[in-house]
């Protein structure tokens, strides 16, 4: 049996990435489009424009419309008993989205925060690497998200909305970061903020980016994420007394005394794997219950560390 997708939100710079998981995967269909604004001309003959009959029609729903809608589209959505993938930050603040778990919670159906990055084979590797103590005693770790997107339009157009601080809540450091937050989590451990600095944009925007400084794993942590340096990637570093561990995009690198060095080269990062995932447990039956608190919790710990 097929499954059928509704994407609730069209506006979002990932929704290219969701609509190549559907058409790839033999199993999944595009069941209907809704967007308050407008469905992009590729997928039109699935544009509908009523929510809940968009949510009717599915098995399961991606909501990927503005961050200041997610609470109120994810809640009707899980109300009617559609399981949901939805981008991160579920709302405008962790408070906010706190609040919005709790009355998904209540209906009983699964939920789950696009965190791609989770999915990456080279992270998983790295975990390994950690757990078999490969690295010793850990001294220090460094994270790095970093693209171009407000410079090369990708988050202008219907995408806008992603750079006006009402409608999107959090900026460049929170969008990327909470990621690597989720990354490091899935590593050892949520690591703490004790300072940021924001890259900040123009008046009334969210910030472009930022630095962050504080612990993992008792350690010195440093965390970097923006959405106007080129070239664009993703970078992770953890330095350990027998070896330094480096995940550059898919590529995880070990170098040990003397210089030797391993190198493993998987899959690199793609958004479109959040879906992918989602679906599988889906298949499975198991996606479990409420599934946020990551996100979540990770929001939080840039909240707190920019209003310290």
């Amino acid at each position: 049996m097929p499954i059928e997708i509704s994407l609730l939100g069209c506006s979002h710079p990932h929704i290219v990435d969701a609509l190549g998981v559907i058409a790839s995967e033999p199993d999944l269909r595009l069941a209907a489009a809704w967007d308050p604004s407008a469905v992009p001309g590729q997928i039109a003959s699935h544009a509908v424009a009523d929510l809940d009959v968009a949510i009717g029609r599915a098995d399961a729903v991606v909501v990927s419309v503005p961050t200041d809608e997610r609470p109120g589209v994810c809640v009707r959505a899980a109300r009617a008993g559609r399981p949901i993938l939805v981008e991160k930050p579920l709302a405008l603040t962790a408070v906010q989205a706190r609040e919005a778990a709790r009355e998904i919670a209540r209906s009983r159906t699964p939920a789950v925060a696009a965190l791609h990055l989770r999915e990456l084979p080279a992270l998983h590797r790295l975990r390994s690497v950690l757990r078999a103590g490969m690295l010793g005693r850990i001294s220090s770790a460094n994270a790095s998200f970093v693209h171009a997107g407000a410079l090369n339009g990708a988050l202008s157009g219907p995408r806008s909305w992603m750079q006006d601080a009402r409608r999107a809540g959090v900026g460049g450091l929170a969008d990327l970061g909470i990621h690597l937050l989720d990354a490091f989590a899935v590593l050892g451990g949520l690591p703490r903020l004790d300072a940021i600095s924001l890259d900040r944009g123009p008046s009334g925007s969210p910030d472009l980016g930022g630095t962050a400084v504080g612990r993992w794993a008792d350690v010195p942590f440093g965390m970097r994420a923006s959405w106007v340096t080129r070239p664009a990637g993703l970078e992770l570093t953890i330095t350990g007394a027998r070896a330094t561990a480096t995940l550059r995009g898919g590529a995880l690198e070990l170098v040990g005394d003397g210089d030797t060095r391993e190198r493993w080269v998987g899959a690199p990062p793609d958004a479109g794997e959040a879906l992918r995932a989602f679906a599988e447990r889906f298949r499975n039956r198991r996606l479990g219950g409420e599934q946020l608190a990551d996100a979540i919790r990770a929001q939080e710990t840039i909240e707190r560390a920019v209003t310290f």
